[in-house]
């Protein structure tokens, strides 16, 4: 996975995501968007063949993108912790 900086002025944050598609930003874009610091949050896939996609994020007037940015990434993380945790008491696997 490779991170690109595309545009970043004030609240606003455009980067580009090498490696990754629909599957992955769909779920971080809804979490963006769970951020109330967050006015708008989406995505783009230039090319359907491709495992790049361009994230947007405009954050509320003094609030930080890369920050909200972080928060969602920590959130996700911390999700799909959950879930490991989760999935291995029902299966009876040990942890």
């Amino acid at each position: 996975m490779r991170v690109k900086t595309l545009k970043r002025s004030g609240s606003e944050l455009r980067i580009e995501i090498d490696g990754e598609s629909h599957t992955f930003c769909n779920l971080l874009q809804n979490t963006l968007l769970e951020d109330r610091s967050v006015e708008m949050a989406g995505y783009d896939t230039p090319h359907p063949l491709t495992q790049r996609a361009v994230l947007y994020i405009k954050a509320k007037k003094e609030s930080n993108p890369e920050k909200a940015l972080e928060r969602a990434l920590k959130k996700i993380t911390e999700r799909t912790e959950e879930l490991l945790l989760k999935f291995k008491e029902a299966t009876g696997k040990p942890q």
